[in-house]
């Protein structure tokens, strides 16, 4: 290979490089735009979708013309004999009476026999078109309307699978900002501990303070590097949680472009949120439910229009060819039958059976209203449970915060009476735990919020 060529070849692989890992980072909106087009339950709602326009199609197919093409042919080995009535025999018989030739005592005695006699010829042959079409039929043309209203339905259920979707996979980001969050805090408190360990083992070594206090801020750093620790295995289970959510491959890298301040101020997380008003028509399962109940009146309109009649017209034409030789063209011509008609079906009486049938129908249509009913009610508690758990969230956050802001403070005061030699390291432990706890409550705080606000989106179909 020369160089050229070499060098071409390292350069087409990393630009797929380059490629490659440019696709691995996403934005929260990039996140949820990569989940609707590849994951696998919203491949699986546009197959439903097309499915449904073929089955549509499919039905349609029952209304359209028929045309057939037939071609019969026979051949008979031994033309099939036939056992004819003797009425030949009397006339015969009577004539040579008449004319005196024989006598009466001359007759033949009466017989039931018969005489075989065969008709046909050895080759038929029957070619022609048979052609049908449905003219009318009530719960036909009913089907049809119920037929678009069905791919309406996929179509309507595809959105709630999105929706879905979109949600899951925001609280999976979510999570990862998260823990991502709480790692960028126990980095810098290991940073900070390890300041402080190193100038308390300075100030042992000048034999002012024991080794226990050492050993305190060592077992302090320890914990707080095994929080690390575990923190780092849950971004990994959250990456997981995330890349299956999205329907991207486990066994590739994901990283995410946007951290949780930037997320925050983006999401417009602020108490205007509450003062939204539900609107139905907005959650996706809601136009589900209607067109479900609007197929429940196509359901008892093709069932009343069973009551009226069917008619099928139909036609042929053919031709028919006897001959003794098959291609002998002075042998009998082809000759030909053509027939149209109708086929008209009226009901009279079924034994009740489609008056059952409505009377079924009915009965569901009134469940569906009543879980229509439900479902506008139990999204209206949802709503209302949604804005009372934000009001909570904006109150556990503002409360978090002065928590985090009162521990701080005191695990500074802390810091200077130690190093003022008035303060004892047992003070620094238990400031520094504060100070982590308040800086978790704060954390789980902002969650908690964003997690709220994410519901109420939900709730009111956003």
């Amino acid at each position: 290979m020369t160089i050229k060529k070499k060098l071409g070849l390292s350069i087409v692989l990393l630009c797929t490089h380059i490629h490659l890992f440019s696709q691995a980072a996403f934005s929260l909106d990039q996140a949820v735009q990569y989940a609707l087009n590849n994951h696998n339950e919203v491949k699986k709602s546009l197959i439903a979708v097309e499915d449904a326009i073929y089955t549509s199609k499919e039905y349609k197919a029952i209304g359209m013309p028929k045309l057939n093409g037939k071609i019969d042919y026979n051949y008979f080995i031994k033309i099939p004999t036939q056992i004819l009535p003797d009425f030949l025999s009397p006339v015969v018989d009577g004539k040579l009476l008449g004319y005196g030739l024989i006598q009466p005592n001359q007759l033949p005695p009466p017989t039931n026999a018969g005489f075989p006699a065969q008709f046909g010829t050895k080759n038929n042959l029957t070619a022609g078109l048979e052609l049908g079409a449905l003219l009318f039929d009530g719960q036909f043309f009913v089907g049809l309307e119920a037929q678009r209203l069905l791919k309406e339905l996929y179509v309507k259920q595809k959105d709630i699978t999105n929706y879905q979707i979109k949600n899951n996979v925001i609280k999976a980001y979510l999570s990862i900002l998260i823990a991502e969050k709480n790692k960028s805090l126990l980095l810098k408190n290991i940073a900070n501990v390890e300041t402080t360990l190193k100038e308390i083992k300075a100030i042992n070594k000048a034999g002012f303070v024991e080794q226990l206090d050492v050993d305190r801020l060592e077992l302090t750093l320890q914990n707080v590097r095994t929080e690390l620790d575990k923190v780092d295995n849950l971004i990994e289970l959250t990456k997981n949680l995330l890349k299956f959510q999205m329907g991207y491959p486990q066994e590739d890298p994901i990283q995410l472009t946007e951290d949780l301040d930037m997320l925050v101020n983006r999401m417009k997380v602020d108490k205007s949120e509450l003062d939204q008003n539900l609107s139905i028509q907005n959650r996706p399962e809601y136009p589900v439910m209607q067109t479900g109940l609007r197929l429940l009146d196509m359901k008892l309109k093709a069932i009343k229009a069973g009551y009226l009649p069917t008619v099928v017209g139909f036609g042929s034409y053919s031709y028919s060819l006897q001959r003794t030789n098959l291609f002998d063209k002075n042998d009998n011509k082809a000759f030909p039958t053509g027939v149209i008609g109708l086929n008209v079906n009226v009901p009279i009486f079924d034994g009740f059976d489609k008056s059952s049938k409505m009377q079924r129908t009915k009965l569901e249509i009134s469940k569906a209203k009543l879980n229509i009913s439900d479902f506008e009610r139990g999204i209206t508690l949802e709503t209302q449970n949604a804005k009372t758990a934000m009001k909570n969230a904006f109150k556990s956050l503002e409360n978090a915060e002065r928590s985090l802001t009162l521990a701080q403070r005191i695990y500074d005061i802390t810091q200077k009476k130690y190093k003022a030699g008035v303060g004892t390291s047992l003070e620094i432990v238990q400031a520094e735990r504060d100070l982590f706890t308040a800086q978790s409550g704060e954390i789980n705080a902002l969650f908690g919020l964003i997690s709220a606000k994410v519901d109420l989106d939900k709730a009111l179909g956003k």
